[in-house]
């Protein structure tokens, strides 16, 4: 994970961290998929460096402060969003359990948490995909089809709400929201192309 400059940004990932691992805690629920409850554990690793980062920022603030004994419950409200995000990440843990006994999901747990046919997966782009080297402004989905990149990630390096000139390549792991319609497409276009075997 890339150094973070100040509390600001920290402040921000944790936000959009925390929504990405509730959303993800949920989608390996229902689609009953042990690779997105997988994504969330490292999620949850990013959430716990943010917290350290947290921290660590808050304290060298707190030490720099002129009028430190004003700045203190401020400060005190800062620390109280790092533990929140990791009591939030901890509590998807129970939930991310489901998927991992892979023992399958009762359909009243499906028709409690759908969103109609909104749909969160989880998408490898192989080698030769039709993704492969593309930026995601080139996707060409049917725009009818609700559709819309979450995150992005290589290696350990996660892209949140990734901007539409970043540039996809094999390897890369896509996490997808969208109607069914889109998670097919979505599908066809991760999957590199099949050599042909000489006879």
């Amino acid at each position: 994970m890339a150094k973070t400059k100040n509390l600001k940004e920290i402040l921000i990932l944790l936000r959009k961290y925390s929504q990405l691992i509730v959303d993800l805690g949920y989608a390996a629920v229902l689609e009953d998929n042990l690779e997105l409850a997988q994504e969330a554990f490292r999620v949850k690793a990013e959430i716990r460096d943010l917290d350290y980062q947290l921290r660590k920022e808050a304290l060298m603030v707190a030490r720099l402060s002129r009028s430190a004994k004003e700045d203190i419950p401020q400060i005190a409200n800062i620390l109280q969003i790092g533990v929140a995000v990791k009591e939030i990440s901890d509590g998807i843990d129970d939930l991310i359990e489901i998927a991992i006994r892979n023992v399958g999901v009762h359909p009243i747990i499906k028709i409690a948490y759908s969103r109609k046919d909104i749909r969160i997966t989880r998408h490898e782009v192989e080698p030769d995909s039709k993704l492969d080297g593309k930026k995601l402004e080139e996707i060409d989905i049917d725009p009818k089809a609700v559709f819309r990149i979450i995150a992005t990630r290589r290696e350990d390096e996660w892209t949140l709400d990734p901007p539409g000139a970043k540039r996809i390549k094999s390897g890369d792991v896509l996490i997808i929201e969208g109607r069914d319609i889109a998670i097919r497409k979505m599908q066809e276009y991760v999957k590199g192309k099949k050599k042909e075997t000489k006879k």
